[in-house]
């Protein structure tokens, strides 16, 4: 908590940030339960990475594509984008061992 306090205030950047969407009617994957463990994940890392776990096909390719790495979901499964390029397909039982091992090679 403290980490946040400080990055909010400009005063630590070496700490993740997390987006994600607030989920609607077009959300067909379990993006929940990802988003939250991705946010413990995350709360493990010292960098200063950008990650997106959106919800949908319709807005999620966009703040993916924004982010360093993100998910856009899709009929159970997320499409995984690194830098503005979409990667591959992630069935949904795949995303958040696959996106961690993602997340672990971009800030090695």
């Amino acid at each position: 908590m403290a980490k946040e306090i400080l990055k909010d205030c400009g005063l630590y950047k070496n700490s993740p940030t997390l987006i994600s969407c607030p989920t609607c009617g077009r959300t067909q994957y379990d993006m929940i339960p990802i988003a939250k463990e991705m946010e413990s994940f995350l709360q493990t890392l010292e960098s200063d990475i950008t990650v997106a776990i959106m919800g949908c096909a319709v807005n999620g390719p966009g703040e993916a594509r924004e982010a360093d790495i993100g998910i856009a979901g899709g009929k159970e499964e997320a499409v995984l984008f690194k830098k503005g390029k979409v990667v591959r397909k992630i069935p949904q039982d795949r995303i958040v061992e696959e996106l961690k091992s993602e997340i672990v090679k971009m800030i090695e």
